[in-house]
């Protein structure tokens, strides 16, 4: 998953039918990751599911509503996507929040960016996209920052 240069579509659970109509993107609003986004909303569009965009506000680095706000704003400015919508949960960690929200929404699948990161900055960094792929039941697919 770390290594691929395409998405990675990771489906757990035995299903005849893949049915995707609530899609969940998360994301740190980290403008890095804008092309994983883009990429998102073709994947959204392309099997006709709500794209809903997802910020998850943690204690760690909590950010007031009216600063949550603009840094999704910021975010999306330069992008041209527009999801469906765009959500700011908060919850004690980032994979307790993604999974939290896409239960609330009745979620089908869920999206990521991942760093790719290797080595000693993937030991030290961890990655949270590989987090939710190992303890999701749902399918994830991660989009490659590039």
């Amino acid at each position: 998953m770390r290594n691929s240069e395409i998405p990675v579509l990771v489906i757990k659970d035995r299903k005849k039918r893949l049915d995707v109509n609530e899609f969940v993107f998360a994301t740190d609003l980290d403008p890095e990751s804008s092309n994983a986004l883009k990429e998102a909303a073709i994947f959204a569009k392309g099997t006709g599911c709500k794209l809903h965009l997802l910020y998850v506000n943690t204690p760690s680095n909590f950010l007031n509503t009216q600063k949550a706000e603009q840094k999704v704003k910021e975010y999306l400015k330069d992008i041209n996507v527009e999801p469906t919508d765009y959500t700011i949960y908060n919850d004690f960690s980032i994979e307790e929040g993604v999974f939290n929200f896409t239960k609330d929404i009745k979620g089908d699948l869920i999206g990521m960016a991942t760093h790719g990161r290797r080595g000693i900055s993937h030991f030290f960094n961890g990655s949270v996209s590989e987090d939710i792929v190992n303890h999701s039941s749902l399918p994830v697919v991660t989009f490659r920052i590039k």
